[in-house]
């Protein structure tokens, strides 16, 4: 190895390091039996990872989160290249039995959230509430959507409650947050019907309801007039001003001026008259 190959390999691992915690934030921060549950992997993976302690063999915990916080294709084939020539800068070529991948024992939790490419797709083949709410989470992940951009592009859906569907043992109560939540991921009009229609199909299988059409029709999307960002010395908080805001307050406006002129008709007529 070169002068500069330690180096070169702590700012790779860095790297690594900071690309799943990216996309551990953006899933809302799950913990870690939820995360072994996810991908199979040995919980004091996660446990390690999160609590700081990379051990001898650090890849693990690199490849353990990328198993159960999946990202695209090609950025998963970039990133598991990486974390190899990182081991193979570091400890030589994978060969020693303590390099090989560690796997957890099957446990009594729900099955594996499946971890297809498309996040629709595995949502019609859900088993459980969990599977289903994980797609939700993988469609956030390929999207590149927070939490934060959710609370701020849904009228309906506030961050908190998107966070608790996630997370969340149960399906998702309404339709309507179903269609909130995927429409704040930049999912259309069409596909936003599907989202409905598989979460339909999950809850008569998962719970015996009784299956509802799927509601098509919606109200034509609100045109965003202007956006004002309010500072203060804590946080910064956003207001959208739509056009139906704008005309709502505008109606209030002169209707609040309406019962001012009535009420003060009779006394002006009274001074003046």
């Amino acid at each position: 190895m070169s002068a500069e190959t330690p180096e070169a390999a702590a700012g790779l691992a860095a790297a690594l390091r900071a690309d799943v915690i990216r996309r551990w934030n953006l899933a809302g921060r799950p913990a870690p039996d939820d995360l072994a549950a996810g991908s199979g992997r040995a919980e004091a993976l996660f446990k390690d990872f999160l609590d700081g302690r990379q051990g001898l063999n650090p890849h693990l915990q690199w490849l353990a989160m990328n198993d159960a916080l999946p990202a695209p294709g090609e950025h998963d084939r970039k990133f598991k290249e990486a974390v190899w020539r990182w081991v193979r800068e570091v400890s030589g070529p994978p060969t020693q039995p303590s390099l090989r991948p560690m796997r957890a024992k099957p446990s009594a939790k729900p099955a594996t959230p499946l971890q297809g490419p498309d996040p629709l797709v595995q949502a019609r083949r859900v088993n459980s509430a969990q599977q289903f709410n994980h797609q939700l989470r993988r469609l956030m992940i390929q999207t590149g959507t927070s939490f934060t951009d959710i609370g701020r592009r849904s009228d309906s859906l506030p961050r908190s409650t998107a966070h608790h569907l996630v997370n969340h043992e149960r399906l998702p109560a309404r339709e309507e947050q179903v269609r909130a939540f995927v429409q704040a991921c930049g999912v259309g009009d069409a596909a936003q019907d599907e989202w409905v229609a598989a979460w339909q199909e999950a809850r008569v299988r998962l719970t015996g309801a009784a299956p509802q059409a799927v509601r098509t029709r919606r109200r034509r999307r609100d045109r965003v007039l202007f956006t004002v960002t309010i500072t203060t010395p804590r946080r910064g908080r956003a207001c959208t001003v739509t056009a139906a805001r704008a005309g709502r307050a505008a109606l209030v406006a002169l209707m609040m001026m309406l019962c001012l002129i009535t009420a003060l008709w009779p006394l002006a007529a009274a001074r003046f008259g």
